[in-house]
């Protein structure tokens, strides 16, 4: 390439390293509509790539933000609280489980629709799907009366969660399962292939499930596979004290959604070959892939990666490697961006543009899949190999933490600490319930990209 068209595609590099925002109109369920801003950022961490005659790997980010709004223009919710009631919860967890759903109900406005529904090895319906008006009291009276029973019908549970939500389900309201166990699923369908089916199906319907493992007991892989399903929350309270403070967070996101059915597409030409979704299991196929974001709160910020490869025979030709379109709404609200890269033949420019915070980022989430991968490997018995790969993800944390910028260390080295700890604990049966379920929820917390 001569000098000028070099020079051309450093400008063009540049404009990669650039944040570009969206703005979405959305319309307020109550008469009148408001304005509802939702921006788009995008940037790649390599701008600028060395032609050496060999292909070149780049991670793009997309981050979708939710700018802040009055908290008064609010969508009204459709909530369906699910508690377990097995006998497992006798004490300490029913009580404080009582304490926070009666705290929610004080929380809620008279518009929102509330059902609370209890489960032991049957499962009963304490107050059907109604809109909250003045039943604050009542409804606060029939928690109070809540006692424990027998075994755990976790899956008759959300599902008939899901069926309160049906009378009032509505694109104008937000629909939500928050389901709370401590328990493992032994009436009924148990399977984590079975009930996060449930969470699938619930999920096409408009409907989501968030959960809450209360201790160290519960089927933590279950309860990720069934939030993960509809793109909601999941939350691992050792701490029974700490259930309060879990559903004022819930609450607090619920409350504060601004957009939902998020699409993020990726376009791709050829000679541009999408991996993967870091983050997320498993290599993409196609030239084109796309991935959604159930919802998106004011002042939250979601993000996902996606690690591309740019072939030999494309390095130096294309520097358009990517299109990126947002959609929201039904569609009827989309815009789309270019990510653009240049070229050099000049290492030390290339090394000088290069974004060192979207790398260091990259490294926590490929962290994530890995912790899983260990966690496998750790449940299979295979303890030397989940030795090896812990150590492996030590190694890759500790050459990105090198290189990340100061801002990015602390959080890298609070993943290293996490490696080492779970590294430490492992014995010959495996990881102690405590130190998988903190992976497990640390992991989920990476991937679900909710901050």
């Amino acid at each position: 390439m001569d000098t000028l068209v070099k020079q051309s595609v450093l400008v063009l590099g540049a404009i990669a390293l650039a944040s570009v925002s969206f703005v979405f109109g959305k319309e307020k369920p109550a008469a009148d509509a408001v304005e509802t801003l939702l921006h788009c950022r995008q940037t790649v961490d390599r701008p600028m790539i060395v032609e050496r005659g060999q292909s070149e790997n780049v991670v793009i980010k997309i981050e979708i933000e939710g700018t802040d709004i009055p908290s008064g223009d609010r969508m009204p919710l459709n909530l369906a609280v699910v508690l377990d009631r097995s006998g497992s919860m006798s004490g300490a967890k029913l009580e404080q489980a009582k304490q926070a759903a009666a705290m929610l109900v004080d929380q809620l406005d008279h518009n929102d629709v509330f059902s609370l529904v209890v489960y032991d090895t049957e499962v009963d319906v304490i107050f059907p799907a109604a809109l909250l008006g003045s039943r604050s009291n009542d409804i606060k009276r029939r928690i109070c009366q809540i006692e424990t029973g027998g075994s755990t019908a976790l899956y008759g549970g959300v599902d008939c969660g899901g069926r309160q939500l049906e009378e009032f389900l509505s694109k104008n309201r937000i629909n939500r399962v928050m389901l709370l166990s401590d328990g493992i699923a032994n009436v009924g369908p148990s399977s984590n292939r079975e009930i996060s089916g449930l969470g699938t199906r619930l999920a096409r319907r408009g409907m989501s499930v968030t959960t809450i493992g209360l201790g160290n007991d519960y089927n933590e892989t279950l309860m990720t596979a069934l939030a993960e399903a509809s793109d909601a929350n999941y939350y691992y309270v050792a701490d029974v004290e700490k259930l309060p403070e879990v559903f004022r967070e819930e609450l607090g996101e619920l409350k504060s959604i601004v957009a939902r059915d998020i699409e993020i597409r990726i376009r791709c030409p050829k000679g541009v070959r999408p991996i993967r979704f870091l983050g997320r299991p498993g290599e993409l196929s196609r030239q084109e892939e796309s991935l959604r974001f159930a919802t998106v709160s004011s002042g939250q910020t979601r993000e996902l990666y996606l690690e591309c490869e740019i072939t030999e025979d494309a390095i130096g030709d294309i520097t358009e490697i990517a299109m990126v379109s947002v959609s929201t709404d039904e569609k009827k609200n989309q815009s789309t961006a270019p990510i653009v890269v240049g070229y050099t033949d000049d290492v030390k420019i290339a090394e000088k543009t290069l974004n060192r915070e979207v790398q260091a980022e990259a490294a926590v989430w490929k962290n994530a899949v890995e912790t899983e991968r260990s966690i496998a490997l750790a449940d299979q018995g295979d303890i030397e190999a989940a030795r090896g790969n812990f150590a492996s993800q030590k190694a890759a944390l500790q050459s990105a933490w090198t290189a990340a910028p100061a801002a990015k260390k602390a959080e890298i080295a609070d993943e290293i600490e996490s490696i080492e700890e779970a590294e430490a604990g492992l014995s010959k049966t495996g990881l102690s319930k405590d130190q998988r379920k903190k992976l497990t929820s640390e992991s989920f917390g990476i991937r679900n990209s909710k901050r």
